[in-house]
């Protein structure tokens, strides 16, 4: 009930409660919607549950206090602003053409480093060859050895190795630049 005040009339004092509740009622709500700063707990009982909770944990549990208003940290750099399935779709596949890309490569080095397979002597080209004859023509009719050796006495060794086509191993010597002996022996 309003008590009038002298001076004014009852209506007034309607008026004046009318404004007073228009402007608490704004105030009122806007407290109540602020959220309250009440304490989160999380502890972990004797049986591995984790609980939390805004009620104090039992006695004797270390709870720890999290802050509800914690904010995530940083996103990592291969995930950064990528949340979508499509865009880690696309992440993924970038990732798997850099890994083709590195097997790719370190396969081209293991096969550089790899030792050619043996070429051999055809029999064709082993009729060819003669006591006497140059280094150049040898080359030139057997082509480059699979394995050469040479001493400080100008004496060199061409070796050719077997192959599935043909299973000799050829050695061909040779003594300042001529053919000097050649041995054609069945191994493989």
């Amino acid at each position: 009930m309003v008590t009038p005040v002298p001076g004014k009339s009852s209506h007034s004092s309607v008026v004046d409660l009318r404004a007073l509740l228009l402007l608490g009622l704004p105030f009122s709500l806007l407290a109540a919607a602020t959220p309250a700063s009440a304490q989160v707990y999380r502890w972990v009982d004797e049986k591995g549950t984790v609980h939390y909770s805004n009620a104090t944990p039992p006695p004797g549990v270390r709870a720890k206090v999290i802050d509800p208003d914690a904010k995530a940290g940083p996103p990592s750099p291969e995930s950064l602003e990528c949340y979508t399935v499509r865009c880690q779709g696309e992440r993924m596949e970038q990732r798997l053409a850099r890994r083709e890309e590195l097997e790719a490569r370190l396969a081209a080095e293991r096969a550089a480093a790899a030792p050619r397979p043996p070429r051999g002597l055809e029999f064709r080209n082993y009729i060819s060859l003669r006591r006497g004859m140059s280094e150049g023509e040898l080359v030139t009719i057997a082509g480059a050895p699979d394995l050469l050796f040479w001493d400080a006495r100008s004496v060199k060794s061409y070796t050719y190795l077997p192959t599935v086509a043909d299973p000799f191993t050829t050695t061909i010597t040779l003594i300042r630049g001529r053919v000097s002996e050649i041995e054609r022996v069945r191994r493989f």
